[in-house]
């Protein structure tokens, strides 16, 4: 079992994917930029973004359907979707449900095991800091530059939401439960603040690993005695 989301998850993944072990990813649902953070915004779906890399990352299909599904078209109003996008939001439209959409999708990959979206419901990522500001999205924290000056009084999802049943059930199966690596605030603890995960992760009888990242990021690797989450 892995917790995470971004490049972060695919690279574990694909990594992982080579041994004879039974694998459930759990994803954020937080991502807001680029061509994921437009879909949401003009047809109003959950985000396909760091999904349709653990997709990708677990697939055992083609060299060529692993390509296209991260083929970003490059000219157009299409300019800047990547295809694996556009076909996870096509199927949550069919289907009516993102949860669902992503299993029709791991059937066309032949994913070796599954991917889980941390909750069924659209959120949005928040963090107040000291300085009163509140930054919104995980796009607007990411590009922040005075994290690390203000300080962080706090850091929640809006609205609060319940973590997708299928990812407590998996938790208290499991036998290890990976989590990371990737941006900590970005992918990481998103999956952590939704409700129930948390307490399914003490509960669980699974080896937990922290898998930390190789380097540090800006307004990420700081300390400060008044930071809270």
């Amino acid at each position: 079992m892995t917790i995470g989301g971004g490049t972060g998850s695919f690279t574990l993944l694909r990594g992982l994917k080579k041994y004879p072990v039974d694998i459930s990813a759990i994803v954020s649902m937080a991502d807001d930029g680029g061509s994921t953070g437009v879909l949401r915004d003009e047809l109003g779906v959950l985000p396909p973004g760091d999904v349709r890399q653990c997709l990708v990352a677990l697939s055992d299909s083609s060299d060529v359907l692993r390509r296209l599904m991260n083929y970003r078209f490059a000219a157009g109003k299409l300019k800047g979707h990547s295809f694996g996008n556009l076909l996870l939001s096509g199927m949550e439209k069919i289907t009516g449900s993102f949860s669902e959409g992503v299993e029709e999708v791991s059937r066309i990959l032949n994913v070796r095991g599954e991917v889980i979206p941390v909750t069924k419901d659209n959120i949005s990522l928040c963090m107040e800091l000291n300085s009163g500001k509140i930054l919104n999205g995980q796009s607007e924290i990411w590009k922040s530059d005075i994290i690390e000056k203000n300080g962080i009084k706090k850091f929640y999802l809006k609205p609060t939401v319940k973590a997708n049943p299928r990812a407590i059930s998996r938790l208290k199966e499991a036998d290890v439960v990976v989590i990371g690596p990737g941006s900590h605030y970005g992918s990481v603890l998103p999956n952590l603040l939704v409700e129930g995960i948390s307490s399914a992760i003490v509960k669980s009888k699974a080896i937990v690993i922290y898998n930390c990242n190789l380097v540090n990021k800006k307004n990420e690797c700081f300390h400060r005695k008044d930071t809270r989450f």
